[in-house]
This record gives C-alpha cells, sequence and structure tokens, in this order.
C-alpha cells in the first residue's frame, strides 16, 4: 500500500540549484547524485512506500544526515568513495538493477575524483599558504628545540662554573687562614697606620743605624715626612732624585719602614724604585739590616725583592766591602 500522495512532483528536493562558485566537476557530481536519489524507493518504518518522499526521509533511508546529503546535491562537498558507492547501490537494487539507471558506477567514480582533485584559485591560494605556514612551523620548531639544547647545555655550564667558584673561595680561605699576610699586600693593620704617618711601625732603631744621631729626630718622623715629601713630588725628574737621596741619607731601618709605608699607601711604583735604588748602591751590611726589618714587619715580598736585587749588583757593595 502505497503512502498519502500530495500535489508536489516526486523528489522535487532533489532539483537543486548550484552556486555561482561551485566547480565544474562538483557540479557536475552533484547532478549525478540528483539523477541517483530519484530512483530512490523510501519506505516507513512500517514497510509502506513513500510516493513523494521528502528529502528528511531520503536521508534516514541512506543512514545519512539531511544536512549532508544537502550539501552533496548542491555540490558543496564531496562524499567519500564509500558513501557514493552506497547511494547508487541502494538507488540500483530500488530500481529493479543497474541497468535501470542512467549514471554508472564508473562514471560517478570518476566525476568523484575529478572533484575531488579540483581546486579553486582560493584554494590553491590557501593551500600554498599553508604549506608555507607549515614549513614555517617546522623551523620554528627546529630552532626552538635548538635553544632549549642550548639552553639546557649553558644551564649545565653555569652549574659546573659556580661548583668551581665556591671550590676556589673555599681555597682561598683555607690560604688566609693558613698564612699570615704580607705588609707589602697592605694588610689592615698597615692600612690603618698609613693615615697616620707619624706613628707608623714604632720599631726601635738599630744600634749600628747612621744618621740616627747625626739627626737627632726618631726614624718614625723622618719617615713619615719623606713619604709626604715622595708622594707630594713633582716631575719624575726630581721624583727620582729625591728618591736617590733618601737611599743615601736614611738608616737601613728609616729606609724599611718607608718602604713599607709607601706600599702600604698603594705606592707600588715608588716603592719598587727605593727597593732597587737601595740595594744596588749599599753594601751587603746595610743590605740585610733593612731586610731584617721588612722580615720584621711581614713585608716578605719586599725583603726578598731587596735581597735579590743586591744579589745582582755586586759592584757597588763590593767596592765599599
Amino acid at each position: 500500500m502505497a503512502a498519502h500522495s500530495t500535489g508536489r512532483r516526486p523528489f522535487a528536493w532533489t532539483e537543486k540549484k548550484f552556486h555561482e562558485d561551485v566547480l565544474p566537476y562538483k557540479r557536475q557530481l552533484a547532478a549525478a547524485l540528483q539523477e541517483v536519489c530519484r530512483h530512490l524507493v523510501v519506505k516507513t518504518p512500517e514497510g509502506l512506500t513513500l510516493t513523494h518522499p521528502t528529502q528528511a526521509q531520503a536521508a534516514a533511508y541512506l543512514h545519512v544526515s539531511e544536512t549532508t546529503l544537502t550539501r552533496y546535491l548542491h555540490g558543496q562537498r564531496v562524499p567519500p568513495q564509500e558513501g557514493a558507492i552506497a547511494i547508487l547501490d541502494r538507488a540500483c537494487r530500488d530500481a529493479g538493477g543497474s541497468q535501470n539507471v542512467t549514471v554508472t558506477k564508473e562514471r560517478l567514480l570518476e566525476l568523484r575524483t575529478r572533484a575531488e582533485q579540483e581546486r579553486c584559485t582560493n584554494c590553491s591560494r590557501h593551500s600554498d599558504a599553508v604549506r608555507a605556514a607549515t614549513h614555517k612551523l617546522r623551523e620554528l620548531q627546529e630552532a626552538n628545540d635548538q635553544l632549549e639544547r642550548s639552553a639546557a647545555e649553558q644551564a649545565q655550564e653555569l652549574g659546573d662554573l659556580r661548583q668551581h667558584a665556591a671550590a676556589l673561595r673555599q681555597e682561598v680561605r683555607r690560604e688566609r687562614t693558613a698564612q699570615p699576610v704580607p705588609a707589602s699586600e697592605a694588610g689592615p693593620q698597615m692600612v690603618r697606620g698609613a693615615s697616620r704617618p707619624a706613628t707608623l711601625l714604632p720599631v726601635p732603631p738599630h744600634q749600628a743605624d747612621r744618621q740616627h744621631v747625626k739627626n737627632g729626630a726618631s726614624p718614625t718622623r723622618n719617615v713619615g715626612r719623606r713619604a709626604e715629601e715622595l708622594l707630594h713630588g713633582g716631575r719624575p725628574d726630581s721624583t727620582l732624585a729625591l728618591l736617590r737621596h733618601t737611599a743615601e741619607a736614611y738608616t737601613p731601618s728609616e729606609v724599611a719602614l718607608l718602604v713599607a709605608l709607601l706600599r702600604a699607601q698603594g705606592q707600588h711604583e715608588l716603592t719598587d724604585n727605593l727597593v732597587h735604588i737601595y740595594a744596588r748602591d749599599h753594601d751587603d751590611q746595610d743590605v740585610v739590616r733593612a731586610a731584617l726589618v721588612l722580615h720584621e714587619q711581614q713585608a716578605v715580598a719586599d725583603a726578598q725583592a731587596l735581597l735579590r736585587t743586591a744579589a745582582s749588583h755586586p759592584g757597588p757593595a763590593a767596592s765599599r766591602g
């Protein structure tokens, strides 16, 4: 028994109009599917044949959604190969055989393949843009991976350097604890004493020092005054002449105290010149006395420099001896 019919034409919903942007092969595929759907014999769940089935009923009969079927018939979407074959097979069975359907399977699959490969101008541009973006994304990912590896290596290197620095600090602390600080390295006591040159290094003068009785002044006052003269000297030639006069006129104890004072005040070039001049121009006994005072003041480095310089200039000392 057929279902009640209406006055409208059967399968009128298959007569879709195509939008102007639908490409040729998609248009042909959609028209072929429209023709195939007109051969369907749609039945109700009770088994009644519908003479004027709706699109929704046809979609349910084909086991697809109504929206999907609409897109197929409008050329807006290319059905998968299995879906296109299923629609054609159902229509051929309902029509009593494939010979009664004007669209063959070969033709339908050919149209579907061509429609799937068909690309509009916008699609081509979009495809190119997608490929370029994908390539750029791949490059950025590789660069990011490289940066992450480099950051990990640098973090490891920084950790190693920090451990090495910590070990060096511990070693320096151990060295400072184990060894006394020489006066030539401007220790705290020497720096504090440098601000008061008139009372610096109150060591007693040696009994055999010359010039002490003659001058009638304490060694510390002589040293402080001469240090001021050297520090406020003018031209290099006058400073050098003052150094030579100092080495000649001062006692070994006073020269040693002056060396320690200048070293504590950071006047390393003046100090080195004074050590060189005194060791070069004085006899061994005076050099040894000055070195002993420097050693008592823990200026070990300057005492050694004084002795080494005297040993390398034996001329004046030998002639006076």
